[in-house]
């Protein structure tokens, strides 16, 4: 009888419990891991970002450079007295063309192409061509350029919208603005929303040439600037603005404020419509559903609500906690959204009192 074989204990498999146990293990270690994974995707995007908004800046230093004053923000190359005049400003807006400040500093955003194929002679909805011209505005105005587009967006893939004002451009596709020009500390439709009541930061939420909150010159001929007084960089009439006007610094002054296009019908990187960023409301103020336009629609359901541009229109992105800015020295700035409301103010004006800028010289 030869030799007994002896066997030791042998498992071909995990048991159950070892099974569950296992499991239980990774999913411990993915519920750690990905907040971290999520948080460091996220950091990366708001570089992105910053670094988007700075070259927007640096573009605007280098036209500056050239033409010894920034762009204006509507009518660029249209400018036309008789509309300026009009309305207090307003009467400008519908010539709808795409001679904004955005475009204008295309050349130097390597947005060469487009500028030199645009027309403008004709609104940015126009669809026509010709054999010298094979491209129409409306199919210009709808390429995407990623160095114009918050990542941290969702609505970033994108970044061609349905409800672009089209009062003036005859459509309602166009390209959004993600990072807006500041109007300052001034005012939009009606009472200024979020201004405090006290002896201290300002008498009252009523627009006028005295509230530091919200600058004004004169009911609704001054609103959004119109009437070419604005304290910011940027406002809705054609008036030439320098770097010399600033005398708060231009480390100390927005000049670029990241915000939502899709929330304000205004806010398109074509649109000669424009409000661009209040800086009288706080960041991360958002639209609610019934203030935004729908798709191919003019106005939002709560078009004419006193809040309704003030919640639209202010400094506001996706990144957690706080949104990016563009000094005017050409940095970049990522503001906490428990900033001190009075300090947001002050660095949205270029000179921190009230009735800051005159109507410049349209020439």
């Amino acid at each position: 009888m030869g030799p007994q074989r002896t066997t030791g204990p042998f498992r071909s498999a995990f048991t159950l419990v070892e099974l569950l146990v296992v499991i239980a293990i990774i999913a411990l270690l993915i519920g750690l891991l990905l907040p971290a994974v999520q948080g460091a995707r996220e950091s990366a995007r708001r570089l992105q970002c910053g670094n988007n908004i700075k070259q927007v800046a640096l573009a605007l230093h280098t036209y500056h450079t050239a033409h010894n004053a920034l762009p204006r923000t509507i009518c660029n190359r249209n400018l036309d007295h008789s509309s300026v005049t009009s309305s207090n400003g307003s009467g400008a807006w519908t010539l709808g063309r795409p001679d904004t400040w955005n475009v204008e500093i295309f050349p130097q955003l390597e947005q060469q192409s487009i500028y030199d194929a645009l027309d403008f002679t004709k609104k940015v909805g126009d669809t026509s061509t010709t054999a010298t011209r094979p491209i129409s505005n409306l199919d210009l105005s709808t390429k995407v350029m990623p160095g114009l587009v918050c990542p941290s967006d969702p609505r970033a893939s994108n970044p061609i919208f349905g409800n672009r004002c089209n009062v003036s451009n005859a459509t309602s596709l166009g390209h959004g603005q993600w990072y807006a020009g500041s109007l300052g500390p001034t005012h939009a439709r009606g009472s200024c929303q979020f201004c405090p009541t006290n002896s201290t930061w300002g008498s009252s939420p009523t627009p006028s040439t005295t509230n530091p909150c919200c600058n004004g010159n004169g009911g609704d001929a001054g609103h959004l600037g119109k009437d070419g007084y604005f304290p910011g960089f940027f406002g809705n009439n054609p008036a030439l603005v320098t770097f010399d006007s600033v005398r708060d610094g231009l480390s100390n002054t927005v000049i670029l404020g990241e915000t939502l296009p899709y929330e304000s019908c205004h806010n398109g990187t074509f649109q000669n419509n424009p409000i661009t960023v209040l800086m009288s409301t706080p960041l991360n103020i958002f639209a609610t559903p019934d203030e935004i336009v729908p798709d191919g629609a003019h106005n939002p359901p709560l078009f004419g609500n006193n809040a309704h541009d003030h919640r639209v229109n202010g400094i506001k992105s996706r990144h957690p906690g706080g949104a990016m800015v563009a000094m005017a020295d050409g940095s970049a700035q990522f503001l906490s959204e428990q900033i001190s409301f009075p300090v947001l103010w002050a660095l949205g004006t270029r000179r921190l009192g009230s009735r800051d800028v005159a109507p410049a010289t349209l020439e």
